[in-house]
Parts: structure tokens; sequence; C-alpha cells
């Protein structure tokens, strides 16, 4: 009897989505860009099945800013891209259309419901944002040199994924997620690709 109530136990916890952090992954299916909203490259409303609107950040990416709001946030973007200042919003309006262009078709969003750091009014969450062709948009703009790695780095010990053609294993940590996003950096700064094409 012991035996049967521990497979359970364990069953429940797989199948429940909670990890070893003990934050239960929500899974948003055939989600699509809230119109007229708050956009950026790496931060933006969605709408989901239930009509609800949420603002969602990527995990470990940071685009450039797409507005001149925050003074603060393009001149540390300026340092960190290796760019001028006057030239942060034009790559964060590409990097806005690039994550627009490849989420045109529904996507599903992965997220735990973290809060994330930010200037709308409005709770934002980070998450893992997968399109229909199944690509993760952090990975898309890091290589396209539209984003550098910053910030949160995701963590699992479950599969959750379901059909959605993730290519993620059934176990991460945070190191490790930032690690393989650093990768796909590099390798944009070693070909020059976006923003790295013109930094200093």
């Amino acid at each position: 009897m012991k035996i049967v109530v521990i497979m359970w136990s364990l069953l429940t916890l797989v199948f429940s989505g909670v990890s070893c952090a003990g934050q239960q992954w929500l899974i948003y299916e055939r989600c699509e860009l809230a119109e007229g909203r708050y956009f950026d490259g790496d931060s933006f409303s969605v709408k989901a099945l239930t009509g609800y609107t949420y603002i969602f950040r990527l995990h470990g990416v940071d685009s450039p800013e797409s507005d001149e709001r925050i003074k603060s946030r393009i001149t540390a973007q300026a340092k960190e891209f290796k760019i001028e200042e006057k030239n942060v919003v034009k790559w964060g309006e590409k990097a806005a259309k690039f994550a627009e262009k490849f989420l045109r078709k529904p996507f599903t969003v992965y997220t735990q419901k973290v809060k994330a750091p930010g200037a709308s009014s409005k709770s934002r969450y980070y998450a893992i944002i997968v399109n229909a062709d199944g690509k993760r948009l952090s990975e898309a703009l890091v290589e396209a040199g539209l984003a550098r790695v910053h910030g949160k780095g995701a963590e699992w010990d479950e599969p959750f994924w379901g059909k959605t053609k993730a290519d993620l294993g059934r176990k991460m940590d945070a190191d490790r997620y930032m690690t393989r996003l650093r990768i796909s950096e590099n390798k944009a700064k070693r070909d020059k690709r976006g923003i790295w094409a013109g930094a200093k």
C-alpha cells in the first residue's frame, strides 16, 4: 500500500508541472500578440485563449529599448551593446519587429508567473515563448544579434513541453539555461550579426 501511495505522489508531481524549486509551470497555448498594447523585443502583451491579456518578459535576454521613456536604460544599454545612445531605440524597434514577425502565428507561453521588473503599471511575468514552428523567441533574438544574454534564467525538472517541439530536455538549471544562450550570443558577436555589426 505504501508503494502505491509513493508512486501516486510522484505521478501527481510530474503531471502538475511542479519543478524542483516548487514553482508550477503554466502553459498557455494558441496565444496571440495583443495589438496596440505594450510591446518590446523581449517584453510584450499577449492575449490568451481566455481573452485575458498578460505582459510577459522573456527569460534570460534583454533587447534594446524601443522608446526613450527611461533615459538610464538607454545609457546602460548603449554601454552594454557598445553602440551610441542615439542608435539604441533604432535597434529596439528592429527587435520588436522581429518578435512580431516571429510570433505572427499562434504561439505557446510557458510561465511560472514569477514577476519581472518593468515600467508598466501592470504586472509582467517571466516566460519561455515558443512559436508555431517550435522555435524559442529568446534564442532567435540572440542568434539574430537583437538581444544580449541578461536577467533571469529558467529551470525545471519535469517534462512539461507536451506536443510543442521546444527542443529542450526534461531537466534544466538556470546556469545551464544562460550558458546555452551565451553560446548563441558569442556566435552572433563573431559573425557580427545585427547590433554587434556596429559595436565599437
